[in-house]
């Protein structure tokens, strides 16, 4: 079965633990968010259990990031801050189905609309302190692709910006 590069893996939660740990800098919670290792065809560490692993170093990464920042700017300007971050996704959320999102080309394939529109509506309901959301739901959100969908690179953004807006308040 498929699995990560464990050097790769392993070189880089190294160098994780030493930013922690603050022997070095330049490794962020957004940075372990869009980490991709490669994959090998065998002897690779499962990729379930890595991808669960970063996720919990991404929310000690922000942990700490919130706690820096909010000693830096106080908490007041942090979470107003926050409360903007959350306001802009909460308005593209919101926007009526079908039309969330830039779509791509007719002969390109991006986002299925409906799914998308399902997840923003869960997304904005969170917003709008209506519905539960966890940030497991939306790094696990499914997505179809079918031509003449969503931009990728646009929902992909959303979706980023959300989580991060999500631990910078949990």
């Amino acid at each position: 079965m498929p699995g990560y590069d464990p050097s790769e893996v392993t070189d880089f939660l190294e160098r994780a633990k030493r930013v922690f740990e603050e022997h070095e800098e330049g490794l962020g919670s957004a940075d372990i968010r869009h980490k991709v290792f490669p994959l090998i065809s065998k002897d690779g560490f499962a990729t379930k259990a890595v991808d669960e692993a970063l996720w919990r170093l991404e929310e000690a990464f922000a942990d700490k990031e919130r706690l820096e920042q909010t000693e830096t700017m106080g908490e007041e300007t942090y979470y107003q801050d926050v409360r903007e971050r959350a306001q802009e996704i909460l308005d593209r959320a919101a926007r009526p189905d079908k039309l969330k999102f830039r779509r791509v080309s007719v002969v390109r394939p991006g986002y299925h609309l409906g799914d998308v529109d399902d997840l923003c509506s869960q997304i904005a309901g969170y917003f709008q302190q209506k519905d539960a959301l966890s940030v497991a739901a939306v790094r696990r959100a499914l997505l179809r692709t079918t031509l003449h969908g969503y931009d990728e690179a646009q929902v992909d953004a959303l979706l980023d910006d959300t989580i991060s807006v999500m631990l910078a308040v949990r």
